[in-house]
């Protein structure tokens, strides 16, 4: 924003140093980024945040420079003489969208178009502005000095010399006062007469209604537009003007009436004419007066400094908040103009910036508290890590399953499947009931691509409803791709990271979307955490895969619930462990989990641990059985173990197979 040193002396009479401008604006958070001369005035360029449109005008930042160096605030005086009939008499102000609250419209008659006196021109000039002419140099300078853009209007070029205030429908043109030729989209704010768009609301005036020499009589707009409207419109057609700039950030809603005749004023005194009396609008402000607390307690909490009452008291007065003692604080009125100004704490930072940042000490000390990250985060960037190390890779799918897969995973615990209203979503509605889906079909677009073998996990949330129609969430932990030897030997090692001292187990069983004959219930210290196997031939068909990848799918609250936070450590052994192979020969319909319960039952002394290696079908082995072979590891704490003692440990296992399972030894 630049700002005219010379200007603000309208506002802020006696002797005003730039430089003193300068550094109250940088020290109150409006930092001035440029201090350059033109002719015998001297120019500021202040960066205004977003939030701070009122600083838009030169009255705004003589407000705030009124505060920061506690001088007296002079206020415009502004009165026109209105002589003509009454404007709504010879003018008519219609809105027909919600995105424009407000609008006033002046009639100004018999003008007289020309050039604008020396010292407008000059301050014109001085802020980046070209004069031309009295009428359009009124509306610049009223905008640059109190923030309300205008726009004149040749009063006798609008059809039936009436305003409508309507978005734009398709097909309509208009042609913008810098003479490029515009395509409206439907939906955008313009200003229409009778027949046709003669202006962008907020944005820009139409070229076959604006002011020229040949002006006799003038329409004066001031309104307020939707700021969003404004921005959208601005930046579809690439037109951004100092109007859409203040627009955009927000106008003071008492500021059109204000404005509208200060421009009147300026008008008579430079082109002459005759005023309407009031104006034809329509909509009102919506100003809503209000009020907020300050309490010292929280201005202390905030700053980390007690002020004195009466030096609060005097910021806020500077602000013009009028405030009044209440409590242990004060209410204060908010003006029209601070729309930045919503709770509590913006009272804080505005007695700061007054008062002076300075006054805030500076520690030379920053305390640092560490607060240990919370265990459940911990566990599961551990659960990453384990299955990145698994060669797994994280995906985020989408939390809507596709119609295709949506009933191939339901689960039996699930009553039925959430859907969204088919307005929203009518293809792919449903939400997931397992992460299994989404997966294999990342698992299917990774094969199309010629990237095989991926393998995929997602962490996430499944959805489905219970019996009495209430959401159900679960969060689970989805894998997908590889072979099952591959998936277990993954999930075993993250299951034994998170505890190594929890038993796992892998029975046989039945899951939708499993392959019947390849899916098992893991067990983790005799709770069900979740199933693995191989996904069924038919949707692996369906998704078009080159391979049946295995899949699996875990309960994450089990996973958190089950995690030894403190590693639990042991002696290393000083004796070394024993190690001896055993094949059995069982009926082809055993499963390997009978063997492994057998061994468990019998638990021959000094075995430490047991490991499946291998099952073997085939000669010369008789049809219908199978060898299956594992490992025996023997160890003592009291010495090395003998041969002998190791024997008879193995034969206490063998007999014990022989009886329960009619399993026989394979030489």
């Amino acid at each position: 924003m630049k700002t005219s040193m010379e200007w603000l002396t309208d506002f802020l009479p006696g002797e005003l140093s730039a430089s003193a401008a300068a550094d109250a604006m940088t020290n109150g958070g409006l930092p001035v980024e440029v201090i350059e001369r033109h002719g015998d005035d001297t120019v500021i360029d202040i960066e205004v945040t977003s939030n701070r449109g009122d600083c838009l005008s030169h009255l705004g930042v003589g407000r705030e420079l009124s505060a920061l160096l506690n001088r007296p605030f002079k206020p415009l005086e502004i009165s026109a003489n209105e002589t003509g009939p009454a404007a709504n008499t010879l003018t008519r102000v219609d809105i027909e969208s919600p995105l424009c609250p407000h609008y006033q419209a002046r009639v100004i008659r018999n003008v007289k178009v020309g050039p604008s006196p020396q010292w407008m021109v000059r301050r014109l000039e001085a802020v980046g502005l070209r004069s031309i002419n009295n009428i359009v140099d009124v509306t610049n300078y009223v905008m640059l000095e109190m923030g309300q853009p205008l726009h004149a209007f040749d009063y006798d070029k609008l059809a039936g010399r009436r305003i409508v205030v309507r978005q734009a429908k398709a097909g309509e043109k208009i042609t913008s006062i810098d003479g490029h030729e515009r395509i409206l989209q439907p939906g955008m704010l313009v200003i229409a007469d009778e027949k046709r768009p003669v202006a962008l609301a907020g944005v820009m005036g139409g070229l076959e209604t604006e002011v020229s020499a040949a002006t006799v009589n003038v329409l004066l707009e001031s309104a307020r537009f939707d700021h969003l409207s404004v921005r959208n419109t601005a930046r579809t057609l690439s037109m951004k003007s100092d109007s859409s700039y203040r627009f955009e950030r927000g106008i003071d809603p008492e500021l059109p009436q204000r404005a509208s005749l200060r421009a009147a004023q300026l008008i008579l005194q430079t082109a002459g004419g005759e005023l309407a009396a009031g104006v034809a609008e329509a909509g009102q402000s919506g100003c809503v007066p209000r009020k907020l607390t300050l309490r010292m307690s929280k201005l202390k909490q905030v700053l980390g400094i007690e002020l004195p009452p009466e030096e609060v008291s005097d910021a806020l007065n500077r602000l013009q908040l009028s405030p009044k003692r209440v409590g242990e604080g004060f209410e204060v009125d908010i003006p029209s103009w601070r729309l930045d100004l919503n709770i509590e704490v913006d009272l804080v930072e505005e007695v700061a910036r007054v008062v002076g940042y300075d006054k805030v000490p500076v520690r030379d000390e920053i305390s640092i508290r560490l607060t240990p990250p919370e265990p459940g985060r911990v566990t599961m960037e551990l659960i990453r890590s384990v299955l990145v190390a698994g060669g797994y890779n994280e995906a985020v799918t989408f939390s809507w399953v596709s119609d295709p897969l949506a009933r191939d995973f339901v689960p039996p615990e699930a009553h039925d499947l959430l859907r969204a209203e088919h307005a929203v979503r009518k293809a792919d509605g449903q939400l997931r009931p397992s992460l299994i889906p989404g997966l294999l079909e990342g698992v299917g677009r990774n094969e199309s691509v010629g990237n095989q073998n991926v393998r995929l996990y997602e962490i996430g949330a499944t959805f489905w409803s219970d019996p009495a129609g209430a959401v159900v969430e679960h969060q689970r932990i989805g894998l997908a791709g590889g072979n099952v030897r591959q998936l277990r030997g993954t999930i075993e090692q993250l299951l034994g990271r998170l505890n190594a001292g929890r038993s796992i187990k892998i029975s046989p069983d039945r899951r939708p979307g499993y392959d019947p004959g390849a899916c098992g219930r893991l067990e983790w210290e005799g709770r069900t955490i979740g199933y693995l196997g191989l996904v069924d031939a038919g949707i692996a068909n369906k998704l078009g895969l080159r391979q049946t990848p295995a899949i699996a799918e875990l309960e994450s609250q089990a996973l958190l619930e089950g995690v030894q936070h403190v590693p639990q450590l042991r002696a290393l052994p000083k004796y070394p462990a024993v190690r001896r192979d055993l094949s059995l020969v069982v009926d082809e319909r055993m499963r390997y989990e009978q063997v492994e319960q057998l061994i468990e039952g019998v638990r021959p002394e000094l075995m430490e641990e047991l490991e499946y290696v291998t099952t073997y079908r085939g000669k010369p082995l008789e049809k219908g059985t199978k060898s299956i072979t594992i490992t025996l590891v023997f160890r003592s704490n009291q010495g090395t173990l003998t041969g002998e003692q190791v024997e008879q440990s193995v034969q206490k296992v063998i007999d014990a197979a022989k009886s329960s399972l009619n399993a026989t030894v394979r030489v």
